[in-house]
């Protein structure tokens, strides 16, 4: 997030944290991860039936145009997560929801009519997103697949273009994967083959982070800068509390609002976690930093995922931003921002940046949950969003090992200022997960 902590402090915070060393943790137990691809799939316009031996499925809801999978899962035990993945061939800006399908799941690909198409049922999950042709996007389906058996799922657009995925019959067919254990599935972004789950924090009452005294555990509500406001921001980070930091049943919503005062510098309590652990991809180790996230969109608000060095020998303000995303007159919640600081940041060798700032893709990131990765080993960082690598870079640390930061900050510079109207706002984490690879 920009400029964070004055030299002087700097100086202090070094004579705490020098003597600081990495500590290897625990991982969590290793569990198996299974992939089933669709036994059968179709796509119905209204109540015609459109075939199967196309490679795609088309689904727009302007015609009605739906997709049906159905997948068999088995030797899966226990299921805890679920994820259908399919692969986009025909683009577009759209919303797009998956759905149980109900009432029949003996159809097949061969035989689905008008009387015998599984009925839309419960929603599952959505995604308003412009989906980009060669892209896979996934859907937590968790809520129906729960355990081995047939299921029938339906993909159905509610808003905007036509988009198509493709089907078994082509080059990336629709796959359901699920875990059994306590290694939770990668949505979408860098592939885990080879990653150990090191850290699983998943928040919500229904989760394994799920009461306050769990996430004080886990993290402190102050960074390395402690109290000490930085970038004139307005809002004051507070202890750990129901108030700015509300768990709900699938997620931890840091939470900003206007009860220190009104709408002023001073005047905001917010949100903000920190990792009692610090990081350093050391001796060939390779880490996925993980969060899946729904960011908020009033004006002032800037949410931010990232990593600092608290300064000392050696260090020249290295930071690694995995995401903010400012509320200003020249960006907001459709630009996701990345940058690097520090003397050792080096060239991007991969970039499909907007500009040097900013990507800017066409998705309103404050409508659903997105995944944002970094990929750190020695040398090089990657940050990915979703099932898209944004940029990679060549890049040295300088300094102690830095903490991992999730907060959301109020107004300061180059942000807006907020109005009465940003308030409440919601920064809404799903997960926070770290893998690593030896």
């Amino acid at each position: 997030m920009t400029k964070r902590i004055k030299p002087a402090l700097q100086l202090f915070m070094a004579a705490v944290m020098a003597a600081a060393l990495f500590i290897a943790w625990g991982s969590d137990a290793n569990a198996k991860s299974l992939s089933f691809t669709a036994s059968d799939d179709a796509w119905m316009w209204g109540t015609t039936f459109m075939g199967s031996s196309t490679t795609s499925l088309s689904v727009y809801g302007g015609q009605d145009k739906k997709a049906y999978l159905k997948f068999t899962a088995s030797g899966a035990g226990t299921i805890q997560d679920a994820i259908l993945k399919v692969t986009c061939v025909t683009g577009g800006t759209a919303t797009v929801d998956a759905y149980a399908g109900t009432g029949n799941n003996t159809w097949t690909e061969a035989n689905l009519a008008w009387n015998n198409q599984p009925a839309v049922g419960t929603l599952l999950d959505s995604k308003n997103i412009n989906f980009v042709a060669g892209n896979t996007y996934s859907f937590r389906v968790n809520s129906l697949v729960s355990a081995n058996g047939t299921y029938s799922i339906i993909l159905k657009a509610t808003a905007g273009s036509e988009v198509a995925f493709a089907s078994k019959e082509g080059a990336n067919a629709p796959q359901l994967i699920v875990s059994d254990g306590t290694t939770p599935i990668s949505s979408e972004g860098p592939s885990l083959a080879g990653y150990t789950l090191y850290k699983d924090y998943s928040f919500g009452t229904s989760k394994n982070v799920n009461s306050l005294t769990a996430l004080s555990n886990n993290f402190n509500a102050y960074g390395i800068a402690g109290t000490t406001v930085i970038n004139s921001e307005w809002q004051r980070y507070q202890p750990i509390n129901a108030t700015n930091h509300v768990l709900t049943s699938n997620s931890l919503d840091l939470t900003a609002v206007a009860n220190l005062g009104g709408v002023y510098d001073g005047g905001i309590s917010s949100g903000q976690i920190t990792t009692k652990e610090t990081f350093y991809p050391s001796n060939g180790k390779t880490y996925i930093f993980q969060l899946r996230a729904k960011i908020p969109n009033g004006v002032g608000t800037w949410p931010a995922f990232w990593m600092y060095s608290p300064g000392g020998t050696g260090s020249t303000a290295s930071e690694i931003d995995i995401f903010e995303f400012f509320n200003s007159p020249t960006q907001n919640h459709y630009d996701w921002t990345g940058y690097d600081h520090g003397s050792g940041v080096g060239d991007n060798y991969y970039n499909i940046m907007t500009n040097q700032w900013v990507w800017h893709p066409g998705t309103d990131f404050s409508a659903d949950y997105h995944t944002y990765s970094l990929v750190w080993k020695e040398g090089e960082i990657q940050k990915w969003v979703d099932g898209t690598m944004v940029k990679g870079t060549n890049f040295l640390w300088y300094g102690p090992a830095p903490q991992v930061l999730i907060n959301l900050a109020i107004g300061g510079s180059p942000n807006s200022n907020p109005t009465s109207a940003t308030f409440p706002a919601k920064f809404s984490l799903d997960y926070f997960r770290v893998y690593v690879k030896n």
